[in-house]
């Protein structure tokens, strides 16, 4: 038997080089790194040239989308698509591949009726009071009740054609993407509590925080933003039956945010990825790394198979969709924040004995629900952001609209409502709403569409159509004749807080216009830009109360 061959006495072991040259090593490491991303940089392709102000082009381009100075006066880009591209039902985006807008009432949703009973019909001098009376309360109390139903030619109605997940990799997603099977397994859990008879219990409390925010504006510790997320995100742990002190609200706004800020993509599509900076790979090994202590504490705490289903590293950052991308390349230092909010959340879970909350973790118990479904859930109830902006659009219309404003000051009760509704046509919170294409039927196929393909609903846009509205870019708060407002969505995934949001608007206008004398601003706001789909909102709003 042969003896193994000796080394030679030249030869080093792996661990005595390291030994010997490691202070060369840790000094090469970080230059080589660097040399490679300089490397990379150059090889990255370079974002496409902005093809000219958007006023005088006949096309629409998927820098379009993304600019932040069209987001921050989304209003004028919504007149702008009706004035240039009136009676398209979809425009094509250049510079995104099978990507398209929807921007016109009827093409965003229709319902069959409508085409034959329209307002110049009920009052044309010809029709009888009988025939205007079905025409204007039988068809579309019918309507409402489900007996006669919306038609196919809307997009937001046909579920079949059109998915509400922009995403097509199976991963877990909120109430308002769900497949219509898992949607209404789901609803059940939730939608009794967000009635308006349900809210009626939280009535006392809302008011008592809209109180407390309303005097902590006047005085100037809080700005009109901030005073928006405080009421609405109390009013939605109060549904949840959770209540909270003011730094734990606070901290609960900054981490839903962040969650939108890392999901969502970036007007709808997402930036490009030439886009990134060259550093990038360099700020997500760093927001990954910073992750893992928190992970490990949401493995243990969630579990492996709850901690996978939510976070999907697979779909997420090993593969990616193509479209759309989502933000979270662009800000991978917010992730660490992921496994901190959802831990926060399964503590608010546990801990709570009553309401909604038990009834989720009775929905987990039974086998129903998982529980990474049911944390997904809370996070969705909780999204404050689009909320905010609503309440937030009200105050900056009490000080903007000074005729407006002085007719609620003057009568609430007569006036109040009409207001409200106005503020959610014009400043419709979420000016944007994507869809993904997943067949394309017989009335579809006209379109140019095809089975993949991304459709963005400007709802917004379809609230400001000049076939539906009288002098659409204008705020008038006589408008009780005209069609409803797609603020809230329509059909089946209609927004399930939309009750709460309303009520928390005519609270906290009705607060404002009897215990002060006018509203008005005071120094420059700022809109956001640089956030989510279409939030249509302030990241600053100052405001003056008397």
């Amino acid at each position: 038997m042969k003896a193994p061959p000796r080394a030679s006495p030249n030869t080093s072991s792996f661990g005595e080089l390291y030994l010997q040259y490691h202070d060369i090593i840790g000094v090469a490491m970080p230059i080589f790194l660097f040399f490679g991303l300089l490397i990379m940089s150059c090889f990255q392709k370079k974002s496409a040239k902005m093809p000219g102000p958007y006023r005088d082009r006949d096309f629409l381009h998927q820098q379009d989308l993304v600019d932040s100075e069209i987001r921050r006066h989304h209003l004028d880009f919504n007149e702008h698509l009706h004035s240039r591209f009136e009676g398209q039902r979809f425009l094509q985006v250049k510079g995104e591949y099978g990507c398209y807008i929807a921007f016109n009432y009827t093409t965003c949703k229709e319902a069959f009726w409508q085409e034959i009973f329209r307002p110049s019909c009920v009052s044309c001098p010809t029709v009888s009071p009988s025939k205007a009376w079905l025409m204007q309360v039988l068809v579309p109390m019918l309507v409402r009740s489900g007996v006669l139903g919306i038609g196919s030619g809307c997009v937001m109605n046909d579920h079949s054609s059109f998915s509400s997940n922009p995403f097509p990799d199976g991963r877990l997603v909120a109430l308002n993407t769900m497949s219509k099977a898992d949607h209404t397994r789901v609803l059940r859990y939730v939608h009794k509590h967000y009635t308006q008879d349900a809210l009626e219990d939280l009535r006392g409390h809302i008011q008592e925080v809209i109180q407390q925010c309303t005097a902590d504006l006047a005085s100037g510790k809080v700005d009109g933003v901030q005073w928006a997320k405080r009421i609405h995100m109390s009013g939605t742990l109060a549904r949840l039956g959770v209540k909270l002190g003011w730094e734990k609200i606070d901290e609960i706004v900054m981490l839903n945010d962040a969650m939108v800020a890392l999901v969502a993509p970036l007007g709808g599509v997402g930036l490009p990825n030439e886009t990134l900076p060259w550093t990038w790979l360099l700020q997500l090994a760093l927001g990954l790394i910073a992750s893992i202590p928190s992970m490990l504490q949401m493995v243990c705490k969630l579990g492996m198979r709850c901690s996978w289903q939510i976070i999907r590293p697979d779909v997420t950052i090993l593969n990616p969709p193509r479209k759309p991308r989502m933000g979270l390349w662009w800000r991978p230092g917010l992730l660490p924040l992921v496994p901190r909010y959802f831990m926060l959340l399964h503590t608010l879970l546990e801990d709570s004995d009553k309401g909604l909350l038990l009834g989720l973790r009775e929905g987990v118990s039974s086998g129903d629900l998982s529980l990474a479904e049911s944390l997904t859930l809370m996070v969705q109830l909780m999204v404050n952001m689009t909320s905010a902006n609503a309440l937030s659009s009200l105050l900056f219309r009490l000080a903007t609209e000074t005729d407006s404003a002085q007719e609620v000051f003057a009568n609430f009760p007569a006036s109040g409502d009409a207001f409200i509704q106005e503020v959610l046509r014009l400043d419709a919170p979420l000016q944007r709403n994507p869809r993904r294409c997943v067949s394309i039927g017989k009335k579809w196929q006209d379109a140019g569409l095809k089975e993949g393909n991304q459709v963005l609903l400007f709802l917004g846009a379809a609230n400001m159509d000049p076939a539906v509205f009288r002098s659409p870019a204008d705020f008038r708060i006589d408008r009780a004749d005209e069609s409803p407002a797609l603020t809230f969505g329509s059909g089946m995934h209609y927004c399930l807080g939309s009750n709460l949001v309303k009520l928390e608007m005519r609270l906290a206008l009705e607060h404002l216009t009897s215990s002060y004398k006018s509203i008005a601003l005071d120094g420059h706001y700022q809109r956001i830009a640089d956030v989510d789909v279409g939030n249509w909102g302030f990241c600053h709003l100052p405001i003056r109360l008397k």
